[in-house]
């Protein structure tokens, strides 16, 4: 785009006057109507035969110049003088009079009239009173546009000024919510959001500050996601670049009904080398837009040399989200050039848990006992607390928003994400009495390296997505008093269609096959969970035609890296007819639960993590196995 303070600041700057006039003539005289008639011809003229109609266009249409008979009406022009006065009070007044009126006419200059002009008129006489009244108006319209311009360089200085200290800021963080500041200052901006640059060889960008109304604005994302986003909500784009430096972009909305002068959205090309190109800024915005680029550069090499960028929130001991995304970047090139793998987590609380209704599913995943009444809200600071206490000492937690924490766990497979999200679960159920119950109000979804995605952005889209999704599983609609594996399972199935969620990956799907489908289902269940090698398998097993024996005939010889647990449930009230699976693999979770009713296996099936790892623990306990820890 190109972005011009011509166009930021047209609204509040006064016109300069078009250099046409107004002018008014009130005169009976039909020769002298003629003359204004015949010499006027750039201007606007207005010709008035008495003193009504002269007063009716002037009401109409206040005049830059007047000309008025004060013979008219037998001497009632001279009051004309100084009534039109009143009506325009910029307008410049000459009176005309002929030799036996000079007396009027001196009156009419007393009362306020430029000028007197004795009738009758010569043709340039009229256009040298227009041309001094020109010449005024032009006077005044500059000394207007130089005190507008001294006005705005004194600001502009101030501005200058502002952005010249963001090399002292405290991190870079603090420098861009400085930035935006005095950009929305400057520009009169609704709403600003700076993109700081993740690391030196990363496309990627990361939200560093934001004022005003963009709650829509991503926390992170590629280049190209965040100028799309701009294109979408027609934001005004300002690259924080200069020559091979970039240090990130710069977004401002425009005020809710502000007139069009505010500089339009023009992204740049799609092609990769127009895409980096800085488009041409000119004047203050340029000059900001550089200074900025410069200081953050700076900040970027004093937290690099110093460690300066591992600041942690003060609310919740997590670390910033700029030293988060810098430790994520560095875990993304190792993992690329090793063959290494990594997960990340988001954490989300709900902000309005405390006022939803009580769910029926504060479901018990290893207890048997009902759980105490729920506890408030979840507290940002508790959870992070908690989460600390999870995690192991190299992972990174971060605290992204107000209630959105990321966890960053190098060296950290699919499988072992899971075993972390299930001791997350039991930390953040608030007290031993309640471990092993779901949290009210919390949403949590896992993404691993290189299964689910190769670059940061596209892994927490994966992780926020997952964690979403979470929000409608089917584990939320069991009630707690259901300890009868049989019952939970009838329940299940009958629970199935109100619980499907359109176009939801992970929402539940009636499931109606003969055994020998679903038999073919569960082995290209396995054979997909495989890819990624290792994986965690539950699954019923009877003699004859079963899930369990087609899983176990598939696998063959046992796996270092693949954990099989076949379990024979018909000894268990109720379970002598259900057919189940339950997969955790590096790259997600299924899960299928169903009855053998005469040959066909009626149930549901879903690649929900929460499901699989309820029905693998419910299951287990029916047989009296711990599955997990």
């Amino acid at each position: 785009m190109t972005a011009s303070l011509e166009g930021v600041w047209s609204s509040s700057r006064a016109p300069v006057h078009d250099t046409s006039l107004k002018v008014l003539a009130v005169i009976a005289d039909e020769a002298t109507h003629t003359l204004f008639s015949r010499v006027i011809t750039s201007d606007e003229l207005m010709l008035a035969g008495d003193l009504a109609e002269g007063i009716a266009l002037a009401e109409a249409a206040a005049p830059d110049v007047a000309f008025i008979d004060v013979g008219l009406g037998d001497g009632a022009g001279l009051a004309m003088v100084h009534h039109l006065k009143a009506l325009a009070p910029e307008a410049t007044v000459f009176a005309l009079a002929t030799r036996a009126e000079l007396e009027s006419g001196a009156h009419a200059v007393a009362l306020g009239g430029a000028g007197l002009f004795l009738l009758p008129l010569g043709g340039d006489e009229v256009l040298n009173a227009l041309g001094s009244v020109r010449q005024r108006f032009g006077e005044r319209a500059l000394r207007m546009q130089l005190e507008q311009e001294s006005a705005r360089s004194a600001r502009a200085a101030g501005w200058i000024a502002r952005v010249a200290e963001l090399a002292d800021a405290r991190d870079r963080s603090a420098a861009a919510q400085q930035l935006a500041e005095v950009f929305v200052e400057a520009t009169q901006a609704a709403a600003g959001a700076v993109y700081l640059t993740v690391g030196e060889r990363s496309s990627e960008l990361a939200r560093a500050a934001l004022t005003g109304p963009l709650d829509r604005a991503p926390a992170y994302g590629t280049e190209a996601d965040i100028l799309d986003f701009a294109r979408r909500e027609q934001l005004v784009v300002v690259p924080l670049a200069l020559r091979r430096l970039t240090a990130g972009h710069l977004l401002l909305q425009k005020e809710p009904g502000r007139s069009s002068a505010f500089p339009s959205v023009r992204r740049p090309d799609s092609s990769a080398s127009a895409s980096r190109r800085a488009p041409l800024l000119d004047g203050l915005v340029k000059l900001l837009a550089t200074q900025a680029t410069t200081a953050l550069a700076l900040l970027g090499e004093r937290e690099r040399s110093t460690g300066g960028a591992a600041i942690k929130d003060p609310a919740t001991s997590a670390y910033s989200f700029a030293y988060y995304v810098d430790v994520a970047g560095r875990e993304i090139d190792k993992a690329r050039r090793y063959g290494r793998r990594f997960t990340i987590a988001t954490i989300v609380i709900e902000p309005d848990a405390s006022a939803a209704p009580e769910r029926p599913a504060e479901v018990a995943f290893w207890r048997t006992t009902p759980p105490p009444p729920p506890s408030s809200a979840l507290n940002p600071g508790q959870v992070a607390e908690h989460l600390l206490r999870a995690v192991r000492d190299t992972d990174i937690l971060a605290r992204v928003e107000e209630n959105e924490f990321h966890l960053l766990m190098p060296e950290t497979a699919g499988l072992e994400a899971h075993a972390c999200h299930r001791r997350m679960l039991a930390r953040l159920a608030g007290s031993e009495k309640r471990a092993g119950y779901l949290p009210k109000g919390l949403l949590v979804g896992v993404a691993t390296f290189p299964h689910d995605g190769q670059g940061l952005a596209q892994l927490l889209r994966i992780a926020r997505r997952r964690a979403d999704a979470t929000k409608s599983s089917i584990v939320h609609r069991i009630p707690q008093d259901r300890r009868s594996i049989g019952d939970i399972f009838s329940l299940l199935v009958r629970e199935a269609p109100a619980a499907e969620v359109p176009f939801a990956v992970s929402a539940p799907r009636s499931l109606d096959l003969p055994v020998a489908d679903a038999v073919m289902l569960a082995t290209s269940v396995v054979r997909n969970a495989l890819r990624g090698g290792a994986a965690f398998i539950l699954v019923a097993h009877h003699d004859g035609l079963s899930l369990g024996a087609q899983v176990r005939t598939l696998l063959g010889s046992p796996r270092e890296d693949v954990v099989v647990h076949a379990l024979d449930l018909r000894s268990s009230p109720g379970c002598d007819d259900i057919e189940a699976l339950c997969v955790l693999a590096e790259h997600g979770a299924y899960a299928l639960v169903g009855r053998n009713q005469g040959g066909f296996v009626r149930g549901i099936h879903a690649a929900d993590p929460l499901l699989a790892d309820f029905l693998a623990e419910r299951l287990g306990r029916a047989v009296g196995l711990r599955v997990f820890g």
